[in-house]
């Protein structure tokens, strides 16, 4: 998992292709959504947050939102509510895989600290010290 976060720390394209992950995941669950559900109107709510991620700057933004810890408990909420409400079925989805998405993705503090020249020496000399700041979200 250490060398997961270096790579995703350190590499604009390991983070690029995490985001285009999940947007395959969405994909994926949208298409199969569309030829199980009975009408196409259910998918609007989601299909509205899923044009979004079509771009990997909003993408990151919406992500490094959802990093906040408050906003993340409120999402999760939302989520679980929208799982029992039939029509939101998809919106849950979309938020979970985002959410999902977050927990892993790296916070902006350590995605700053990297572009330090002395620390980027520290992280691959060491690169067990990156756990550290790895999730060092905003209260």
């Amino acid at each position: 998992m250490t060398k997961f976060y270096v790579r995703m720390t350190c590499r604009q394209c390991w983070r690029r292709f995490y985001t285009l992950i999940l947007l395959l995941i969405l994909l994926i669950f949208h298409f199969n959504y569309v030829n199980m559900a009975q009408s196409v109107y259910d998918l609007a709510p989601s299909s509205v947050a899923f044009i979004f991620l079509f771009s990997h700057r909003f993408t990151e933004r919406i992500i490094c939102y959802l990093q906040n810890r408050r906003t993340l408990f409120i999402s999760t909420i939302i989520a679980m509510v929208c799982l029992f409400i039939p029509f939101f079925f998809s919106t849950a989805v979309t938020i979970g895989v985002l959410l999902f998405g977050a927990i892993f993705y790296p916070s902006r503090k350590v995605r700053e600290r990297i572009s330090f020249p002395n620390y980027h020496k520290k992280i691959m000399e060491q690169p067990r010290e990156i756990r550290y700041f790895y999730y060092g979200w905003s209260d």
